[in-house]
C-alpha cells in the first residue's frame, strides 16, 4: 500500500509519524479478510538520515584530502597561466614604454591575457566545486564531459607522470543521472589510482583508457582501464573494504567511499583484471529520465 510514497499516521495527541502499511489477504469462513499491519518507521528514517549525513561528511573529507594530494600538480597547473599573464603584461609595458602604436600587437597581448586568466579561473572553479560541502543534487549528467573536466584538474599530474589518457564514447550515449560533485570524486579517485598503478611501467606504456557504454537498457557504464600490474585475485573484492590499501601511505578509504557513492546512485562499482595486462574498474549509474 502506498508503494513509493511516504505514508503518515496520526497519534491520539494529533502528532504525525511515518509508517509502513502492509495489507495481507487471508481466506476465512466469512470470506476474504484483510490483515493490516502498521509499522512506525520513525527511528528507521532517523537512522537512515544519520547514515546518509555521515556518508556525505566522509565523502567531503575524502575530497578535501585528495585535493591536498594534488596540491603540487594543481600549483603547477595554475603557475603556467599565471606566468603567461605576467609575461604578456610585461611585454605590453615594454611596448608602451617604447612608444609603440601597434594596436594590433597590443590587442593580441590582451587577448592572450584574457585566455590565460580564464584557464586559471577554470582550475580554481573546479577545485572549489570539489572541495565545497553541498547537499546531494541528482541531475542529468554528460559523463564524457564530466571526465574531461576532471582531466583538466589532473592534466599536470598526468604530464609529470608521463601518462597518456584517452576517452572513448559514442556520440549518442544518453546522459546518466547523479550528483555531479560526487561522481567527479569517484572519477578523480579511479583516475589517480590508475596513474599510481602504472608508475612502474616504461614511460611509453603508461596508458589509461576511459570508456563509456550502455550496460543493458537502463544503465550507463564507465570503465577506467590501466596498463599496470593488475590486482591480486584475492584482493579484487577486498580492495573495496574500508582501510584496506596496497599503498605505503594510503588510507584505504577512497575505493570504499567511491563504492558507497555509486551504490547510493543505484549503480555498482567493481574491478576486473585485463586479459593481457593491468586492471579495469567499472561503475554504472542509471540513465537520466
Amino acid at each position: 500500500m502506498g508503494a513509493g510514497r511516504e505514508l503518515f499516521a496520526r497519534r491520539r495527541d494529533g502528532s504525525e509519524f511515518q509508517v509502513e502499511i502492509g495489507l495481507h489477504p487471508t481466506q476465512a469462513t466469512e470470506g476474504t479478510l484483510i490483515m493490516t499491519v502498521i509499522v512506525d518507521i520513525t527511528e528507521r528514517k532517523r537512522a537512515e538520515t544519520e547514515l546518509r549525513r555521515n556518508r556525505e561528511e566522509l565523502a567531503h573529507a575524502a575530497r578535501v584530502t585528495t585535493m591536498g594530494e594534488l596540491a603540487a600538480s594543481l600549483a603547477h597547473e595554475l603557475n603556467q597561466p599565471l606566468m603567461a599573464i605576467l609575461s604578456n603584461a610585461q611585454a605590453g609595458q615594454r611596448f608602451l614604454a617604447a612608444g609603440s602604436t601597434d594596436i594590433e600587437e597590443i590587442r593580441d597581448i590582451l587577448r592572450d591575457i584574457v585566455r590565460d586568466d580564464n584557464r586559471a579561473s577554470q582550475v580554481i572553479r573546479r577545485m572549489r566545486a570539489l572541495s565545497r560541502k553541498e547537499t546531494l543534487e541528482f541531475t542529468a549528467i554528460d559523463l564524457p564531459q564530466l571526465v574531461r573536466e576532471i582531466l583538466l584538474l589532473v592534466h599536470s599530474d598526468a604530464v609529470l607522470r608521463k601518462v597518456r589518457v584517452s576517452v572513448e564514447a559514442s556520440p549518442d550515449l544518453p546522459p546518466g543521472r547523479g550528483d555531479r560533485v560526487q561522481l567527479q570524486q569517484v572519477l578523480l579517485n579511479l583516475l589517480l589510482n590508475a596513474f599510481d598503478a602504472i608508475k612502474q611501467r616504461p614511460s611509453g606504456e603508461r596508458e589509461v583508457l576511459v570508456k563509456f557504454a550502455l550496460d543493458g537498457g537502463r544503465m550507463v557504464q564507465t570503465s577506467i582501464r590501466d596498463s599496470g600490474a593488475g590486482v591480486a585475485r584475492e584482493n579484487l573484492n577486498t580492495i573495496f573494504q574500508p582501510f584496506f590499501t596496497t599503498k605505503r601511505d594510503g588510507l584505504g578509504m577512497g575505493l570504499s567511499i567511491s563504492r558507497s557513492i555509486i551504490e547510493a546512485h543505484g549503480g555498482r562499482l567493481w574491478a576486473e583484471n585485463n586479459p593481457d595486462r593491468g586492471a579495469t574498474f567499472f561503475f554504472t549509474v542509471p540513465i537520466a529520465n
